[in-house]
């Protein structure tokens, strides 16, 4: 005995399905223009410390602070405008002239887990916040602090699969940032 009732029923859901990601194909995001009034001074080289994370968050989340200055070096590296160095402090004494010294500190972060995510959007988003301070190497003058924040869509890091990218994500977008505000 054949079941015709229910083949409408699937045709249905598949075209709809279909149309929904179709409708996500031509999607394409563009970054907001930033801005921020660019720096007073050009630099050329770029000294990248450790990012700061309070012993909680390194415990609950260990590779957020390295994820984090990973992507602010591909995202200072990609214009290909800098010289980029990551060092573990500032020089002792001032730094030659035309060097930014780039400080990030994660002040609040959550990293939904594969496991947690598997339940779905019941496991809700995942998010970081820090806070960014450009010190001229040179005379030891903070010149900007900015506190940055990024989330993702509980749907869409279920398909997605985003969770584990966030920190390395919010290091690009500084990256882009301090790319676009130093002339």
């Amino acid at each position: 005995m054949k079941k015709k009732g229910l083949m409408p029923v699937y045709q249905a859901m598949l075209l709809l399905f279909t149309l929904f990601l179709a409708s996500c194909a031509d999607t394409k995001w563009t970054p907001e223009p930033v801005s921020d009034p660019k720096l007073d001074t050009s630099y050329q080289r770029m000294l990248v410390l450790p990012v700061g994370i309070s012993a909680q968050f390194a415990k609950e989340y260990p590779q957020a602070a390295a994820d984090c200055r990973a992507g602010l070096i591909v995202g200072l590296e990609t214009s290909k405008r800098f010289q980029v160095s990551q060092v573990e402090a500032a020089p002792a004494k001032g730094a030659e002239r035309g060097t930014l010294l780039v400080k990030l500190e994660i002040t609040d972060v959550r990293i939904v887990s594969k496991l947690a995510r598997g339940f779905g959007v019941l496991a809700g988003s995942s998010y970081v916040n820090l806070k960014m301070t450009l010190t001229d190497g040179h005379t030891g003058q903070v010149i900007r602090s900015k506190e940055f924040s990024t989330r993702n869509n509980a749907f869409g890091a279920f398909y997605a699969g985003n969770d584990e990218t966030i920190a390395q994500n919010m290091g690009r977008i500084v990256g882009d940032y301090i790319t676009a505000v130093v002339p």
